[in-house]
């Protein structure tokens, strides 16, 4: 009896993929490489190796959170009715009263922690919360009338200006105030409910609402070119920042805005290009909300039914 030569059977994967019938999965038989029909609690690194996932350890904290954020300063998040600092012992302080169920958008600048939850608004300095208003004008003589930051449910800041999304609009203060807006002026107006407001160091902003994805090219907000570049929207909180070098080959550079749309992960890069990278293999339960964020060369994201 003959022995034949001996067939590779698997040997790596390239992912998940849910949009094809497993018996229909390409498979190649001269590498063992193939797509997995089921992967439940494993890792895939860049060589197509699958791994059990290592699982996780409980900490101290235990009780149900959401807002969890640090940008290198304070590490806040919200419990019940409670806006708190995360110390590094796990341990906490209840800093403001906020909200139940109200998500906190947040950015850093010079030691502070702005944030605002579409209810409240403040800044964290120093482990104290502080009200967030208007100051005093500072600059040439004008007859423009100036109030605080409004309320909104998204804030960001680049470019010299906070970024502020109240539903459909987006307000901007004045240049390198954080505390000046001209309501009658300063704002950019959508279609609907803006769900994503990224702004990327290197100029243009990715901005989702709940219809829409839309790139804003510049730096200047008075003269941004406004581009729909996918007619469904990003789902609401799964955005995040990404080292573009950490994707495929590498040979994107530069920071990047990755975040969960209704039809797949997608990444946005300072020039306007929108890749979306799992549509063609990946569906998922219908969500309004999530989670996101990058670690360890990943983007994780957690969906809210």
């Amino acid at each position: 009896m003959l022995m034949s030569d001996p067939i590779t059977i698997f040997t790596g994967s390239t992912g998940l993929n849910v949009e094809v019938d497993p018996v229909r999965l390409p498979f190649d038989k001269e590498t063992g490489v193939q797509d997995l029909a089921v992967a439940v609690n494993v890792d895939i690194d860049k060589t197509g190796r699958v791994s059990r996932r290592k699982g996780f350890s409980a900490t101290s904290r235990t009780e149900n959170i959401h807002s969890l954020w640090c940008d290198g300063g304070a590490g806040l998040f919200v419990t019940g009715t409670s806006l708190c600092e995360l110390h590094a012992d796990y341990s906490y302080t209840a800093i403001a009263t906020v909200t139940a169920g109200a998500r906190v958008s947040y950015f850093e600048l010079s030691s502070r922690s702005y944030w605002m939850n579409g209810y409240e608004k403040g800044f964290v300095e120093n482990g104290a919360n502080n009200d967030w208003v208007f100051g005093s004008y500072v600059g040439p003589e004008t007859t423009r009338q100036f109030s605080g930051p409004p309320i909104g449910q998204k804030v960001a800041y680049e470019f010299g200006h906070v970024f502020i999304a109240q539903g459909p609009v987006v307000w901007y203060s004045e240049p390198f105030n954080l505390n000046a807006f001209d309501l009658s002026r300063n704002f950019l107006p959508f279609e609907g409910k803006v769900t994503m407001f990224r702004p990327l160091p290197a100029g243009g902003i990715w901005v989702g609402t709940e219809r829409n994805t839309y790139f804003l090219a510049g730096k200047n907000p008075r003269d941004m070119e406004m581009k729909k570049v996918a007619e469904y929207p990003a789902i609401e909180n799964t955005d995040t920042f990404i080292d573009l070098a950490l994707m495929g080959s590498g040979e994107m550079l530069g920071t990047g805005v990755v975040w969960t749309s209704t039809k797949g992960i997608c990444v946005g890069t300072s020039d306007g290009q929108m890749l979306d990278l799992t549509r063609k293999k990946i569906s998922y339960p219908r969500s309004n909300i999530g989670a996101g964020i990058c670690f360890d060369e990943r983007y994780v994201t957690s969906l809210q039914p």
